[in-house]
């Protein structure tokens, strides 16, 4: 059954994108807009939740990353992971390129501080968004 939402405050440029791209499509606006919600909402569930696309870890305070850590949270997880660094993030030496197989991307926030080995520095820029600061030793 259909029902008309009213959205305050929508952005009319990008109603009209989405309008644009849903016809270019053969889609209902509805459609992308549900598409879109149910994206951003999967990219904030609980990080254990199997029905993620990819689960989020969500460091505020300080983790280190071992390359066990890193193999135990796929094991776990069985799908690769993305983390979310609010805090301080130090990646231990022991971490392989092919230990960071298992991690999809490194979101590195403003207040974010990542320290990453010299040996695989330069594969943490490849991996990373980083609007924080992102320390080689």
């Amino acid at each position: 059954m259909s029902h008309v939402t009213a959205i305050r405050g929508l952005d009319k440029e990008l109603y009209q994108r989405i309008y644009t791209l849903a016809k270019q499509n053969g889609k209902r606006v509805s459609d992308i807009i549900n598409e879109a919600l149910k994206n951003y909402l999967q990219s904030h569930d609980d990080p254990v939740n199997p029905n993620q696309q990819n689960p989020v870890i969500e460091n505020a305070g300080t983790l280190t990353l071992t390359k066990g850590v890193i193999l135990n949270l796929h094991q776990e997880l069985q799908k690769e992971f993305i983390i979310r660094n609010d805090g301080k993030l130090l990646i231990d030496q022991d971490v392989t390129r092919e230990t960071l197989q298992h991690i999809k991307s490194i979101v590195n926030t403003s207040s974010g501080v990542i320290k990453a080995p010299k040996h695989i520095y330069h594969l943490i820029i490849l991996r990373s968004k980083n609007y924080g600061s992102l320390e080689m030793y």
